[in-house]
């Protein structure tokens, strides 16, 4: 027979033969069978509505965790439209920070960098940002931006051009649409350093890989200057007389014809540079050439009292 407070078909009968006093006792023995089961029942309830809370919380809790990089990005943009630079690069560190994985962080990256050096004027920091993005995202599509941006930050603002080399360069492996341009980079690098014969040879690789190139009169007149520079002067001369009679259209001509006058002074043919000058009528800075002109004449009228 089975404890409970049915146990089985007879249990009627048998509760009409029942004394009280019996009565009583057989309820204490039932009672706490019924409480029992209903404090399991009630505890598997809290333990499902526990679970469902604890599921709706951390389903909350992720949904957040994934739109919040969206969110600062928004508020960011918001705040660089109501013209708060330093908010804005608030809200795009918070992305950085603490959301290093999403998809928004290379972003964030480049707009902070671009924030410190246009709106902020703090080129170093810009340049880290540029950098960062580079090192941290190097499979991002906006991989390439950061890298001109920081090659042209370095090259044209802190001028520190053989740390922008190695930035061109590796913009340079990325074979960009425009890689002449950025070969070019190189190559006026080395010449602001005063390496005349390694700028030469970025120019000469220049001509060689992109035959076609636009920038090729330009090119050639920039390794006669080279050139003249290093005292080639018949190198120079071969350059400037290639880039004036082939590309007479370009503004390179009259530079051209100009840096060929000037070697004449340099080889003391002097009557051949006034003539070369006074024939630039073309040549776009006037005042320039009419002050050559004049101390040419000048140097011309010192020298034939000398010999006097």
């Amino acid at each position: 027979m089975q404890n409970g407070l049915f146990r089985s078909p007879s249990w009627p009968r048998r509760m009409r033969r029942m004394t009280l006093p019996r009565l009583k006792r057989e309820l204490k023995k039932t009672l706490p069978t019924l409480t029992s089961r209903k404090k399991k029942q009630h505890l598997i309830w809290w333990g499902v509505l526990t679970l469902v809370l604890g599921a709706a919380v951390f389903a909350g809790w992720r949904y957040y965790q994934m739109t919040a990089p969206e969110r600062l990005f928004r508020q960011g943009l918001t705040a660089e439209s109501e013209g708060a630079p330093e908010r804005a690069l608030s809200f795009y560190q918070s992305i950085q920070s603490r959301y290093g994985d999403s998809d928004r962080a290379p972003r964030a990256l480049l707009r902070a960098g671009r924030l410190s050096r246009y709106d902020l004027r703090q080129d170093q920091q810009a340049l880290l940002y540029f950098l960062r993005l580079e090192k941290q995202y190097p499979q991002s599509y906006l991989v390439e931006q950061a890298q001109r941006q920081a090659a042209d930050l370095t090259k044209n603002r802190l001028r520190e051009f053989s740390q922008a080399i190695v930035v061109y360069q590796r913009l340079l492996e990325r074979e960009p649409e425009d890689a002449d341009r950025i070969q070019y980079e190189i190559a006026d690098c080395y010449f602001r350093l005063g390496n005349y014969a390694q700028a030469r040879i970025e120019y000469e690789t220049l001509l060689e890989r992109f035959s076609g190139s636009v920038l090729r009169a330009e090119v050639l007149f920039r390794i006669g200057r080279a050139m003249l520079l290093e005292r080639d002067y018949a190198g120079a001369r071969e350059h400037f007389l290639v880039v004036s009679e082939e590309f007479p259209e370009s503004p390179y001509a009259q530079e051209a014809l100009f840096s060929l006058a000037g070697l004449f002074e340099v080889e003391e043919r002097l009557p051949e540079a006034l003539t070369a000058y006074r024939a630039l009528k073309d040549y776009p800075h006037k005042d320039v050439l009419q002050r050559k002109i004049e101390r040419l004449i000048q140097r011309m009228v010192k020298k034939e009292r000398k010999s006097q």
